[in-house]
């Protein structure tokens, strides 16, 4: 007996230790193959969040392709409470169907990537809103473009939104929007007036269907999704000067929509040499220019710009005070 462990042994020394087998990380997925799996499947993708907690416990993701609902309670998983639209993120769990919507429900892990990515929406006509009410829109964002009202389902004008309600894009069959209850507050939708003018209205296409067919709404997210202006800044007042000084003054504007304040100037209107720039998204500008020539006139460009574009005013003229230039006068 003992031989044979001795010749085990020795036939055994020498072998390479065997290395422990570590299990492959799951692949990751587009939205769109991971959706083509279907309910039971467990997914791994990466997408960007389209929604904060405006919508209670679920946040909608979209890649390229297509979109998908994540389900989860905040105090129960970490992180997921904090996501807000434009986060980038990788998130790992199993889908299952909840009355015709496709939802990752558990969510096992989600990691944030980065923030402030842009949000792209599919961009259909009014005219042309049922179409966008389908399956391939599920769980993207849909900008509905020229939108003149929102009525009840009985086919009343709406002055006010409400929480938990169910309208229709201008009266029309087949085009329902419901406004989340969990969407207060001054940025939020429930209390919120409809523009009087024409809007385009952006939202998340979901579905609620207990049959599991059809059942598709809209859900706008906050007040700003109620679109003026095509979303650009849409300069609603000419820039004027205030606290005008001999070495300067304080260019003020208001534009439609937040943008970032932007100035050119210079002494030929064909030649603006200077600028400035505040990033801060606001419909309120305000941009003082100084060390500037007394008695001297200025030709001012101001502009705002966003996701949507750029808004630019033609040059206007604006004086400095006579006087003498101070000393210490500092470029802003």
């Amino acid at each position: 007996m003992m031989h044979h462990l001795l010749l085990c042994a020795s036939l055994l020394r020498g072998l390479p230790t065997p290395t422990p087998t570590v299990p492959a990380a799951p692949p990751v997925l587009t939205v769109k193959a991971a959706r083509a799996l279907g309910p039971g499947s467990t997914v791994t993708v990466r997408a960007v969040v389209l929604n904060g907690p405006e919508m209670g416990n679920v946040r909608y993701v979209q890649d390229a392709e297509a979109g998908l609902a994540l389900y989860a309670q905040p105090t129960k998983l970490p992180g997921f409470g904090e996501l807000r639209a434009g986060d980038s993120i990788q998130v790992t769990g199993q889908l299952k169907a909840y009355n015709g919507l496709l939802e990752m429900d558990p969510v096992a892990s989600v990691h944030k990537l980065a923030s402030g990515q842009r949000l792209h929406a599919v961009k259909v006509p009014a005219a042309q809103a049922t179409s966008a009410f389908a399956e391939a829109n599920e769980g993207r964002l849909v900008e509905i473009t020229g939108v003149t009202r929102l009525a009840t389902p009985a086919g009343t004008p709406v002055t006010t939104l409400a929480g938990n309600a169910n309208y229709l894009l201008n009266g029309q069959p087949g085009t329902l929007v419901r406004v989340m209850a969990a969407s207060t507050g001054p940025e939020g939708l429930v209390d919120a007036t409809p523009p009087a003018e024409p809007f385009d209205l952006r939202g998340i296409m979901s579905q609620y269907a207990p049959s599991g067919t059809g059942g598709y709404q809209l859900l706008p997210r906050l007040a700003s999704d109620l679109v003026l202006g095509g979303g650009l800044p849409r300069l609603t007042e000419e820039p004027v000067p205030v606290n005008v000084s001999a070495t300067g003054f304080t260019v003020v504007y208001s534009t439609l929509n937040p943008g970032d304040t932007r100035v050119r100037f210079g002494l030929d209107p064909k030649q603006l040499k200077e600028s400035r720039l505040d990033a801060t998204p606001t419909t309120r500008h305000s941009l003082t220019l100084s060390d500037l020539i007394p008695g001297t006139t200025y030709y001012v460009e101001v502009s705002s710009r966003n996701a949507a574009g750029t808004e630019t005013a033609t040059p206007v003229p604006f004086i400095t005070a006579s006087g003498k230039r101070g000393r210490g006068a500092a470029k802003n």
